[in-house]
Protein backbone atom coordinates (compact mmCIF):
# COMPACT_ATOMS: atom_id res chain seq x y z
CA UNK A 1 0.00 0.00 0.00
CA UNK A 2 2.99 2.31 0.51
CA UNK A 3 4.07 1.67 -2.72
CA UNK A 4 0.58 2.31 -4.29
CA UNK A 5 0.80 5.71 -2.54
CA UNK A 6 4.22 6.58 -3.35
CA UNK A 7 3.62 5.91 -7.19
CA UNK A 8 0.44 8.32 -7.01
CA UNK A 9 2.45 11.23 -5.21
CA UNK A 10 5.30 10.82 -8.06
CA UNK A 11 2.34 11.33 -10.48
CA UNK A 12 0.69 14.14 -9.38
CA UNK A 13 4.32 15.93 -8.73
CA UNK A 14 4.56 15.15 -12.97
CA UNK A 15 1.47 16.43 -13.67
CA UNK A 16 2.13 19.55 -11.51
CA UNK A 17 5.76 20.11 -13.09
CA UNK A 18 4.30 19.84 -16.98
CA UNK A 19 1.17 21.74 -15.75
CA UNK A 20 3.78 24.66 -14.72
CA UNK A 21 6.00 24.01 -18.09
CA UNK A 22 3.12 24.15 -20.27
CA UNK A 23 1.92 27.23 -18.41
CA UNK A 24 5.54 28.75 -19.12
CA UNK A 25 5.99 27.96 -22.69
CA UNK A 26 2.71 29.54 -23.50
CA UNK A 27 3.50 32.64 -22.06
CA UNK A 28 7.26 32.52 -23.70
CA UNK A 29 5.28 32.03 -26.85
CA UNK A 30 3.18 35.62 -26.58
CA UNK A 31 5.93 37.41 -25.59
CA UNK A 32 8.13 35.66 -28.63
CA UNK A 33 5.20 36.75 -31.27
CA UNK A 34 4.90 40.14 -29.18
CA UNK A 35 8.58 40.94 -29.83
CA UNK A 36 8.22 39.78 -33.32
CA UNK A 37 5.08 41.67 -34.35
CA UNK A 38 6.56 44.99 -32.31
CA UNK A 39 10.23 44.58 -33.70
CA UNK A 40 9.68 42.74 -37.27
CA UNK A 41 11.15 44.72 -40.17
CA UNK A 42 13.16 47.16 -37.95
CA UNK A 43 16.25 47.33 -40.47
CA UNK A 44 13.86 49.04 -42.27
CA UNK A 45 13.48 52.74 -43.38
CA UNK A 46 10.70 54.23 -41.11
CA UNK A 47 9.05 57.28 -42.22
CA UNK A 48 9.89 60.00 -39.07
CA UNK A 49 9.89 63.28 -38.80
CA UNK A 50 13.13 64.11 -40.01
CA UNK A 51 12.55 61.96 -43.25
CA UNK A 52 9.95 64.09 -45.31
CA UNK A 53 10.72 61.78 -48.62
CA UNK A 54 8.94 58.57 -46.99
CA UNK A 55 6.18 57.38 -49.59
CA UNK A 56 2.85 58.74 -48.07
CA UNK A 57 1.17 55.40 -47.82
CA UNK A 58 2.71 52.73 -45.27
CA UNK A 59 2.49 49.37 -45.28
CA UNK A 60 1.36 47.52 -42.49
CA UNK A 61 5.07 46.07 -42.15
CA UNK A 62 7.00 49.42 -41.69
CA UNK A 63 4.60 51.00 -39.37
CA UNK A 64 6.80 52.33 -36.36
CA UNK A 65 6.95 49.87 -33.26
CA UNK A 66 6.45 50.33 -29.78
CA UNK A 67 9.89 50.24 -29.28
CA UNK A 68 10.76 53.04 -31.87
CA UNK A 69 13.12 55.91 -30.55
CA UNK A 70 12.37 59.57 -30.78
CA UNK A 71 14.36 61.94 -31.17
CA UNK A 72 12.26 64.42 -29.06
CA UNK A 73 12.19 62.44 -25.65
CA UNK A 74 8.57 60.94 -25.80
CA UNK A 75 9.92 57.49 -24.67
CA UNK A 76 10.60 57.85 -21.03
CA UNK A 77 14.28 56.36 -20.14
CA UNK A 78 14.48 53.36 -18.98
CA UNK A 79 16.44 54.34 -15.91
CA UNK A 80 14.01 56.65 -15.06
CA UNK A 81 10.98 55.31 -12.50
CA UNK A 82 7.10 56.15 -13.03
CA UNK A 83 5.98 59.77 -11.58
CA UNK A 84 4.05 59.18 -8.14
CA UNK A 85 1.41 62.36 -9.20
CA UNK A 86 1.33 65.54 -7.28
CA UNK A 87 1.19 63.99 -3.22
CA UNK A 88 3.52 61.77 -2.22
CA UNK A 89 3.45 59.45 0.91
CA UNK A 90 4.33 61.07 3.95
CA UNK A 91 7.94 60.46 5.60
CA UNK A 92 8.59 60.13 9.32
CA UNK A 93 6.43 60.10 12.13
CA UNK A 94 4.01 62.90 12.66
CA UNK A 95 3.25 62.60 16.39
CA UNK A 96 6.44 64.74 17.01
CA UNK A 97 4.86 67.67 15.16
CA UNK A 98 1.85 67.38 16.58
CA UNK A 99 2.21 70.63 19.06
CA UNK A 100 3.38 73.17 15.77
CA UNK A 101 1.09 71.47 13.46
CA UNK A 102 -2.40 74.56 13.32
CA UNK A 103 -5.61 73.51 12.05
CA UNK A 104 -5.93 74.43 8.15
CA UNK A 105 -8.33 77.25 7.30
CA UNK A 106 -10.70 77.64 4.45
CA UNK A 107 -10.43 81.05 3.05
CA UNK A 108 -14.40 82.01 1.84
CA UNK A 109 -14.76 85.51 0.54
CA UNK A 110 -17.79 86.62 3.07
CA UNK A 111 -19.43 88.24 0.05
CA UNK A 112 -19.54 85.40 -2.56
CA UNK A 113 -21.82 82.20 -2.57
CA UNK A 114 -20.29 78.73 -3.46
CA UNK A 115 -21.36 75.73 -4.35
CA UNK A 116 -18.50 72.37 -3.32
CA UNK A 117 -19.23 69.02 -3.98
CA UNK A 118 -18.01 65.55 -2.83
CA UNK A 119 -15.53 63.97 -6.46
CA UNK A 120 -16.32 60.56 -7.46
CA UNK A 121 -15.12 57.34 -8.53
CA UNK A 122 -12.67 56.84 -11.57
CA UNK A 123 -11.36 59.96 -13.44
CA UNK A 124 -14.30 60.33 -16.45
CA UNK A 125 -16.93 59.98 -13.71
CA UNK A 126 -15.07 62.88 -11.75
CA UNK A 127 -15.13 64.77 -14.92
CA UNK A 128 -19.25 64.03 -15.21
CA UNK A 129 -19.55 65.02 -11.42
CA UNK A 130 -17.36 68.36 -12.58
CA UNK A 131 -20.27 69.15 -15.24
CA UNK A 132 -23.38 68.66 -13.53
CA UNK A 133 -21.88 70.61 -10.10
CA UNK A 134 -20.79 73.18 -12.94
CA UNK A 135 -24.41 73.09 -14.01
CA UNK A 136 -26.08 73.70 -10.78
CA UNK A 137 -23.46 76.64 -10.03
CA UNK A 138 -24.41 78.37 -12.94
CA UNK A 139 -28.14 77.71 -13.17
CA UNK A 140 -28.06 79.11 -8.62
CA UNK A 141 -25.00 82.29 -9.41
CA UNK A 142 -23.29 80.73 -6.99
CA UNK A 143 -19.22 80.28 -7.06
CA UNK A 144 -17.63 76.42 -8.07
CA UNK A 145 -15.35 75.06 -5.60
CA UNK A 146 -13.64 72.46 -7.68
CA UNK A 147 -12.53 69.42 -5.39
CA UNK A 148 -8.86 68.21 -7.19
CA UNK A 149 -8.76 64.76 -9.29
CA UNK A 150 -8.81 62.49 -7.08
CA UNK A 151 -6.81 58.69 -7.35
CA UNK A 152 -9.34 55.73 -6.06
CA UNK A 153 -8.35 52.51 -3.48
CA UNK A 154 -6.41 51.00 -6.46
CA UNK A 155 -3.52 53.99 -5.61
CA UNK A 156 -1.53 53.13 -2.49
CA UNK A 157 -0.27 56.71 -2.78
CA UNK A 158 -3.38 58.80 -2.58
CA UNK A 159 -2.37 61.04 -4.96
CA UNK A 160 -4.57 63.67 -6.29
CA UNK A 161 -4.06 66.77 -8.63
CA UNK A 162 -5.57 69.90 -10.01
CA UNK A 163 -7.99 69.96 -12.81
CA UNK A 164 -6.38 73.35 -14.08
CA UNK A 165 -3.31 71.46 -14.44
CA UNK A 166 -5.40 69.88 -18.05
CA UNK A 167 -8.33 72.55 -18.20
CA UNK A 168 -8.19 75.79 -18.73
CA UNK A 169 -10.55 77.50 -16.39
CA UNK A 170 -9.32 81.30 -16.56
CA UNK A 171 -11.40 80.57 -20.53
CA UNK A 172 -13.71 78.60 -18.85
CA UNK A 173 -15.14 81.50 -16.77
CA UNK A 174 -15.16 83.90 -19.74
CA UNK A 175 -16.94 81.75 -21.69
CA UNK A 176 -19.74 81.11 -19.15
CA UNK A 177 -19.46 83.27 -16.69
CA UNK A 178 -19.74 81.01 -14.07
CA UNK A 179 -16.70 81.81 -11.52
CA UNK A 180 -14.79 78.58 -10.67
CA UNK A 181 -12.11 78.49 -7.63
CA UNK A 182 -10.24 75.40 -6.57
CA UNK A 183 -10.15 73.51 -3.08
CA UNK A 184 -6.25 73.53 -2.86
CA UNK A 185 -6.53 77.74 -2.88
CA UNK A 186 -9.91 77.77 -1.12
CA UNK A 187 -7.96 75.51 1.66
CA UNK A 188 -4.32 75.54 1.32
CA UNK A 189 -2.57 72.89 3.29
CA UNK A 190 0.96 73.40 4.51
CA UNK A 191 3.20 70.11 4.13
CA UNK A 192 2.93 68.91 7.49
CA UNK A 193 -0.88 69.44 7.21
CA UNK A 194 -0.89 67.70 4.06
CA UNK A 195 1.19 64.54 5.11
CA UNK A 196 -1.41 64.62 7.91
CA UNK A 197 -4.25 64.13 5.64
CA UNK A 198 -2.10 61.86 3.35
CA UNK A 199 -1.69 59.64 6.51
CA UNK A 200 -5.33 59.42 7.57
CA UNK A 201 -6.46 58.66 3.64
CA UNK A 202 -3.91 55.50 4.01
CA UNK A 203 -4.80 54.60 7.28
CA UNK A 204 -8.77 54.09 6.28
CA UNK A 205 -10.92 54.05 9.34
CA UNK A 206 -8.63 53.86 11.64
CA UNK A 207 -8.18 56.25 14.34
CA UNK A 208 -5.98 59.05 13.95
CA UNK A 209 -6.14 61.55 17.08
CA UNK A 210 -3.61 63.80 15.25
CA UNK A 211 -6.00 64.03 11.93
CA UNK A 212 -9.39 64.47 14.34
CA UNK A 213 -7.68 67.28 16.28
CA UNK A 214 -7.22 69.43 13.45
CA UNK A 215 -10.34 68.35 10.92
CA UNK A 216 -12.69 70.64 10.35
CA UNK A 217 -16.48 69.90 10.05
CA UNK A 218 -18.36 70.29 7.12
CA UNK A 219 -22.00 70.61 6.78
CA UNK A 220 -22.89 68.33 3.26
CA UNK A 221 -26.32 68.45 1.63
CA UNK A 222 -27.67 64.19 0.80
CA UNK A 223 -27.70 64.12 -2.79
CA UNK A 224 -28.77 61.09 -4.17
CA UNK A 225 -28.71 59.27 -0.63
CA UNK A 226 -24.82 59.53 -0.70
CA UNK A 227 -24.18 60.06 3.05
CA UNK A 228 -27.24 58.39 4.11
CA UNK A 229 -28.74 55.27 2.34
CA UNK A 230 -25.80 54.93 0.00
CA UNK A 231 -22.25 54.64 1.80
CA UNK A 232 -19.85 56.83 0.28
CA UNK A 233 -17.37 55.93 -2.53
CA UNK A 234 -13.45 55.14 -1.91
CA UNK A 235 -12.39 58.93 -4.18
CA UNK A 236 -15.61 60.99 -1.23
CA UNK A 237 -13.77 59.25 1.55
CA UNK A 238 -10.43 60.27 0.53
CA UNK A 239 -10.85 63.67 -0.43
CA UNK A 240 -12.66 64.83 2.70
CA UNK A 241 -9.50 62.69 4.30
CA UNK A 242 -6.81 64.40 2.92
CA UNK A 243 -8.09 68.11 3.07
CA UNK A 244 -8.68 67.22 6.61
CA UNK A 245 -12.57 67.48 6.68
CA UNK A 246 -15.50 66.14 8.61
CA UNK A 247 -18.37 66.01 6.42
CA UNK A 248 -21.71 66.56 8.49
CA UNK A 249 -24.54 65.05 6.65
CA UNK A 250 -27.46 66.87 6.51
CA UNK A 251 -30.80 65.24 5.04
CA UNK A 252 -31.93 67.82 1.63
CA UNK A 253 -35.21 70.20 2.51
CA UNK A 254 -38.79 68.48 1.24
CA UNK A 255 -39.69 68.45 -2.68
CA UNK A 256 -41.73 71.12 -3.74
CA UNK A 257 -44.96 70.32 -5.15
CA UNK A 258 -44.45 72.13 -8.53
CA UNK A 259 -41.74 69.85 -9.17
CA UNK A 260 -42.14 67.36 -12.24
CA UNK A 261 -42.03 63.88 -10.74
CA UNK A 262 -40.14 61.30 -13.16
CA UNK A 263 -41.06 57.31 -12.84
CA UNK A 264 -38.11 56.22 -11.49
CA UNK A 265 -38.18 52.57 -12.98
CA UNK A 266 -37.05 54.74 -15.76
CA UNK A 267 -34.71 56.99 -14.81
CA UNK A 268 -33.18 56.25 -11.91
CA UNK A 269 -33.57 52.18 -11.06
CA UNK A 270 -30.72 52.50 -8.23
CA UNK A 271 -32.84 55.21 -6.19
CA UNK A 272 -36.79 54.80 -5.54
CA UNK A 273 -36.56 56.61 -2.60
CA UNK A 274 -38.94 59.84 -3.56
CA UNK A 275 -37.73 62.08 -0.96
CA UNK A 276 -33.65 61.53 -2.15
CA UNK A 277 -32.65 64.31 -4.77
CA UNK A 278 -31.88 62.40 -8.49
CA UNK A 279 -32.99 65.03 -10.63
CA UNK A 280 -31.47 68.14 -11.22
CA UNK A 281 -34.64 70.28 -11.52
CA UNK A 282 -35.39 68.53 -7.85
CA UNK A 283 -31.88 69.77 -6.77
CA UNK A 284 -32.58 73.54 -8.41
CA UNK A 285 -35.83 73.77 -6.82
CA UNK A 286 -35.55 72.67 -3.46
CA UNK A 287 -32.09 74.99 -3.33
CA UNK A 288 -33.56 78.06 -5.10
CA UNK A 289 -33.78 80.22 -2.16
CA UNK A 290 -30.85 78.75 -0.06
CA UNK A 291 -28.47 81.03 2.08
CA UNK A 292 -25.71 79.02 2.94
CA UNK A 293 -22.53 80.51 1.97
CA UNK A 294 -21.30 77.39 1.23
CA UNK A 295 -23.71 74.63 -0.31
CA UNK A 296 -21.73 71.51 0.07
CA UNK A 297 -23.21 68.38 -1.82
CA UNK A 298 -22.48 64.71 -0.86
CA UNK A 299 -22.77 63.74 -4.81
CA UNK A 300 -22.63 64.97 -7.96
CA UNK A 301 -22.35 62.13 -10.96
CA UNK A 302 -25.39 60.25 -10.64
CA UNK A 303 -28.11 63.33 -10.97
CA UNK A 304 -30.44 62.96 -13.58
CA UNK A 305 -31.40 65.40 -16.67
CA UNK A 306 -34.20 63.64 -18.10
CA UNK A 307 -34.69 68.06 -20.29
CA UNK A 308 -31.49 66.84 -22.21
CA UNK A 309 -27.68 66.88 -21.08
CA UNK A 310 -27.74 70.85 -20.02
CA UNK A 311 -25.06 70.58 -18.05
CA UNK A 312 -22.63 69.78 -21.00
CA UNK A 313 -24.66 71.85 -23.95
CA UNK A 314 -24.57 74.97 -21.15
CA UNK A 315 -21.77 75.29 -19.59
CA UNK A 316 -19.13 71.61 -19.50
CA UNK A 317 -18.43 71.77 -23.83
CA UNK A 318 -16.59 75.28 -22.86
CA UNK A 319 -13.94 73.14 -21.07
CA UNK A 320 -11.09 73.47 -23.13
CA UNK A 321 -7.67 71.40 -22.40
CA UNK A 322 -4.75 73.55 -21.63
CA UNK A 323 -2.37 73.72 -24.74
CA UNK A 324 0.64 71.82 -23.13
CA UNK A 325 -2.02 68.64 -22.89
CA UNK A 326 -3.03 68.87 -26.82
CA UNK A 327 0.97 69.82 -27.90
CA UNK A 328 2.02 66.50 -25.98
CA UNK A 329 -0.92 64.51 -26.97
CA UNK A 330 0.55 65.96 -30.89
CA UNK A 331 4.25 64.78 -29.88
CA UNK A 332 2.55 61.13 -29.26
CA UNK A 333 0.39 61.37 -32.58
CA UNK A 334 3.42 62.21 -34.25
CA UNK A 335 5.64 59.55 -32.84
CA UNK A 336 3.12 56.66 -33.19
CA UNK A 337 1.80 57.75 -36.49
CA UNK A 338 4.53 60.06 -38.16
CA UNK A 339 2.58 60.15 -41.62
CA UNK A 340 -0.35 62.32 -39.72
CA UNK A 341 2.55 65.77 -40.40
CA UNK A 342 1.76 64.67 -43.92
CA UNK A 343 -2.08 64.17 -44.35
CA UNK A 344 -3.15 67.39 -41.87
CA UNK A 345 -3.07 65.47 -38.64
CA UNK A 346 -5.64 63.02 -39.70
CA UNK A 347 -6.33 59.71 -38.17
CA UNK A 348 -8.83 57.17 -36.85
CA UNK A 349 -8.97 56.31 -32.58
CA UNK A 350 -10.23 53.60 -31.27
CA UNK A 351 -11.03 53.59 -27.24
CA UNK A 352 -11.16 49.79 -26.19
CA UNK A 353 -12.04 50.01 -22.72
CA UNK A 354 -11.22 46.71 -20.82
CA UNK A 355 -9.42 47.14 -16.93
CA UNK A 356 -13.01 47.10 -14.30
CA UNK A 357 -15.58 46.58 -16.91
CA UNK A 358 -14.66 42.85 -16.40
CA UNK A 359 -15.57 42.84 -12.53
CA UNK A 360 -18.67 45.46 -13.45
CA UNK A 361 -19.62 43.04 -16.29
CA UNK A 362 -19.30 39.37 -14.12
CA UNK A 363 -23.01 39.49 -12.72
CA UNK A 364 -24.16 39.49 -16.55
CA UNK A 365 -25.82 36.55 -18.02
CA UNK A 366 -23.54 35.47 -20.84
CA UNK A 367 -25.14 36.28 -23.84
CA UNK A 368 -25.18 39.85 -22.65
CA UNK A 369 -21.41 39.92 -21.91
CA UNK A 370 -21.05 40.88 -25.59
CA UNK A 371 -22.70 44.07 -25.20
CA UNK A 372 -20.53 44.73 -21.81
CA UNK A 373 -17.15 44.23 -23.07
CA UNK A 374 -16.79 44.78 -26.80
CA UNK A 375 -14.87 42.45 -29.02
CA UNK A 376 -12.13 43.47 -31.20
CA UNK A 377 -13.67 42.07 -34.00
CA UNK A 378 -16.85 44.53 -33.45
CA UNK A 379 -14.40 47.26 -33.75
CA UNK A 380 -12.15 46.03 -36.62
CA UNK A 381 -15.91 45.80 -38.49
CA UNK A 382 -16.74 49.23 -37.34
CA UNK A 383 -13.34 50.35 -38.22
CA UNK A 384 -14.04 49.37 -42.31
CA UNK A 385 -16.86 51.52 -42.24
CA UNK A 386 -14.38 54.57 -41.09
CA UNK A 387 -12.18 54.12 -43.75
CA UNK A 388 -15.42 54.80 -46.27
CA UNK A 389 -16.19 57.29 -44.10
CA UNK A 390 -12.58 58.98 -44.39
CA UNK A 391 -12.10 58.20 -48.19
CA UNK A 392 -8.91 56.07 -47.29
CA UNK A 393 -6.91 54.19 -44.51
CA UNK A 394 -6.26 56.50 -42.05
CA UNK A 395 -3.69 55.27 -39.31
CA UNK A 396 -5.45 53.92 -36.12
CA UNK A 397 -4.38 55.41 -32.66
CA UNK A 398 -5.43 53.17 -29.80
CA UNK A 399 -6.18 54.44 -26.35
CA UNK A 400 -6.98 51.63 -24.19
CA UNK A 401 -6.69 50.51 -20.28
CA UNK A 402 -6.08 47.27 -21.37
CA UNK A 403 -3.34 44.82 -20.01
CA UNK A 404 -4.02 42.06 -21.63
CA UNK A 405 -1.23 40.09 -23.65
CA UNK A 406 -4.02 38.84 -26.20
CA UNK A 407 -5.08 42.15 -26.73
CA UNK A 408 -1.76 43.51 -27.63
CA UNK A 409 -1.08 40.73 -30.19
CA UNK A 410 -4.33 41.13 -31.93
CA UNK A 411 -4.28 45.33 -32.16
CA UNK A 412 -0.37 44.47 -33.28
CA UNK A 413 -1.80 42.15 -36.06
CA UNK A 414 -4.58 44.49 -37.16
CA UNK A 415 -1.70 47.19 -37.27
CA UNK A 416 -3.48 49.71 -34.99
CA UNK A 417 -0.71 51.75 -32.70
CA UNK A 418 -1.72 51.16 -29.18
CA UNK A 419 -0.59 53.61 -27.07
CA UNK A 420 1.64 52.64 -24.15
CA UNK A 421 2.35 55.48 -21.56
CA UNK A 422 4.46 53.17 -19.30
CA UNK A 423 6.79 53.56 -22.18
CA UNK A 424 5.97 57.43 -22.46
CA UNK A 425 6.89 60.81 -20.51
CA UNK A 426 2.98 61.41 -20.30
CA UNK A 427 3.70 60.89 -16.10
CA UNK A 428 6.48 62.59 -15.95
CA UNK A 429 5.38 65.62 -18.02
CA UNK A 430 1.56 65.72 -16.98
CA UNK A 431 1.35 64.01 -13.90
CA UNK A 432 0.09 61.02 -12.53
CA UNK A 433 -3.66 61.83 -14.60
CA UNK A 434 -1.76 62.88 -17.79
CA UNK A 435 -2.02 59.40 -19.20
CA UNK A 436 -5.72 59.53 -19.20
CA UNK A 437 -6.32 63.33 -19.95
CA UNK A 438 -3.59 62.68 -23.34
CA UNK A 439 -6.15 60.16 -24.29
CA UNK A 440 -8.51 62.19 -24.27
CA UNK A 441 -7.93 64.81 -25.87
CA UNK A 442 -6.56 62.39 -28.79
CA UNK A 443 -10.45 61.47 -28.92
CA UNK A 444 -11.28 64.15 -29.28
CA UNK A 445 -9.19 65.39 -31.85
CA UNK A 446 -9.54 62.63 -34.35
CA UNK A 447 -10.98 62.71 -37.23
CA UNK A 448 -12.95 59.66 -36.44
CA UNK A 449 -13.36 57.79 -32.85
CA UNK A 450 -14.27 54.50 -32.53
CA UNK A 451 -15.93 53.56 -29.00
CA UNK A 452 -18.46 51.69 -27.31
CA UNK A 453 -21.59 53.01 -25.02
CA UNK A 454 -19.99 50.86 -21.95
CA UNK A 455 -17.43 53.56 -21.72
CA UNK A 456 -18.25 56.84 -19.90
CA UNK A 457 -14.70 58.01 -21.77
CA UNK A 458 -16.20 57.38 -25.00
CA UNK A 459 -19.68 58.67 -24.35
CA UNK A 460 -17.79 62.15 -22.77
CA UNK A 461 -15.36 62.33 -26.17
CA UNK A 462 -18.44 62.23 -28.07
CA UNK A 463 -19.78 65.24 -26.71
CA UNK A 464 -16.21 67.10 -27.11
CA UNK A 465 -16.34 65.91 -30.88
CA UNK A 466 -20.08 67.31 -31.13
CA UNK A 467 -18.71 70.69 -30.15
CA UNK A 468 -15.79 70.89 -32.62
CA UNK A 469 -17.78 70.61 -35.35
CA UNK A 470 -18.58 74.90 -36.64
CA UNK A 471 -20.59 73.45 -39.71
CA UNK A 472 -22.53 71.55 -37.38
CA UNK A 473 -23.65 74.32 -34.90
CA UNK A 474 -24.83 76.36 -38.23
CA UNK A 475 -26.67 73.60 -39.25
CA UNK A 476 -28.65 73.41 -35.87
CA UNK A 477 -29.13 77.43 -36.10
CA UNK A 478 -30.69 77.03 -39.44
CA UNK A 479 -33.29 73.83 -38.51
CA UNK A 480 -34.07 76.38 -35.94
CA UNK A 481 -32.83 74.07 -32.67
CA UNK A 482 -32.36 76.04 -29.50
CA UNK A 483 -30.05 73.57 -28.17
CA UNK A 484 -27.17 71.45 -28.90
CA UNK A 485 -28.41 67.82 -29.38
CA UNK A 486 -26.95 65.33 -26.31
CA UNK A 487 -26.92 62.42 -28.79
CA UNK A 488 -28.38 62.51 -32.28
CA UNK A 489 -30.13 59.61 -34.16
CA UNK A 490 -28.13 57.26 -36.81
CA UNK A 491 -28.25 59.27 -39.74
CA UNK A 492 -28.30 56.82 -42.05
CA UNK A 493 -26.64 56.18 -45.46
CA UNK A 494 -25.53 59.27 -47.24
CA UNK A 495 -25.86 59.70 -51.23
CA UNK A 496 -23.48 61.76 -51.15
CA UNK A 497 -20.24 59.79 -50.91
CA UNK A 498 -22.25 56.50 -49.79
CA UNK A 499 -20.78 57.19 -46.50
CA UNK A 500 -22.47 55.43 -43.22
CA UNK A 501 -22.35 57.77 -40.62
CA UNK A 502 -22.98 56.91 -36.88
CA UNK A 503 -22.93 59.47 -34.50
CA UNK A 504 -25.26 58.84 -31.16
CA UNK A 505 -27.52 56.58 -29.59
CA UNK A 506 -30.05 54.96 -31.28
CA UNK A 507 -33.53 55.10 -29.87
CA UNK A 508 -36.69 53.09 -29.94
CA UNK A 509 -39.86 54.41 -32.80
CA UNK A 510 -41.51 55.61 -29.62
CA UNK A 511 -40.26 57.28 -26.23
CA UNK A 512 -41.42 59.60 -23.56
CA UNK A 513 -39.26 62.00 -22.09
CA UNK A 514 -37.71 59.56 -19.68
CA UNK A 515 -37.08 57.03 -22.21
CA UNK A 516 -35.58 59.26 -25.01
CA UNK A 517 -32.17 59.65 -22.90
CA UNK A 518 -31.87 55.60 -22.19
CA UNK A 519 -28.27 54.58 -23.73
CA UNK A 520 -29.65 51.66 -26.69
CA UNK A 521 -25.72 51.97 -28.17
CA UNK A 522 -23.15 49.01 -27.99
CA UNK A 523 -21.01 50.56 -30.08
CA UNK A 524 -20.63 53.62 -32.71
CA UNK A 525 -18.73 55.78 -34.84
CA UNK A 526 -18.20 59.57 -34.02
CA UNK A 527 -17.54 61.49 -36.79
CA UNK A 528 -16.09 65.27 -36.91
CA UNK A 529 -18.93 67.52 -38.77
CA UNK A 530 -20.81 63.72 -39.22
CA UNK A 531 -24.26 66.32 -37.74
CA UNK A 532 -23.43 68.06 -41.03
CA UNK A 533 -24.53 65.08 -43.78
CA UNK A 534 -28.14 65.97 -42.00
CA UNK A 535 -29.23 67.94 -45.06
CA UNK A 536 -28.05 65.74 -47.94
CA UNK A 537 -30.31 63.09 -49.42
CA UNK A 538 -30.55 59.74 -47.46
CA UNK A 539 -30.25 56.98 -49.77
CA UNK A 540 -31.20 54.40 -46.51
CA UNK A 541 -32.84 55.51 -43.72
CA UNK A 542 -32.24 53.93 -40.31
CA UNK A 543 -34.80 50.89 -39.57
CA UNK A 544 -38.40 52.54 -38.16
CA UNK A 545 -38.35 50.44 -35.17
CA UNK A 546 -34.96 49.62 -33.30
CA UNK A 547 -34.28 47.40 -30.67
CA UNK A 548 -31.30 47.14 -28.58
CA UNK A 549 -30.27 43.61 -31.31
CA UNK A 550 -29.41 46.30 -33.98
Amino acid sequence: MSAIRTRKLISWILVLFVGLFLFHLTSRLVDLELGSIYNRDATQTHPTADNDQAPSTIARSSWPSEHTLDTRAVLRSPQRPPSQGSLKPPKGSLQDLSKNISPPKTLLDPSVKYLGYMTYAGLTNQFIALENAAYLAFRLNRTLIIPPITTNSHDKYNSNQRWSDFFDLARFTTLTGLNVVEWNDIRPLTQEQTQVGLQQAMMGGKPFPLWEALAENLTCQVVYGFGDSERLHTTEVTFARQFLLRPQFVRPPPRLAKTKVYDRRKIAKDNTNMEDIVIINDFLDRYANNTDQLLFLSHAFKLKDPLMRRSWNEVARYLHFVPKVRAYAQRLIEHRAPETKRNGNRYIAIHVRRGDIWVKCAAKPPEEMVDCVTPLGYYAEQLEKAYRIAGEKLPVIVTTDSKSSEDRVKMAKLGWRRLDHTLYTTEDELGIFGPAMVDASILADAEIMIGSYSSSMSRVAERRQMSCSSAGNARRVQEGQSYQPSRPDVIGLAADGKAEVFYGEIKLEKTSAEEQHIDRLRLAIFCKDALDLFGRTLEVTPPKSLGSKW
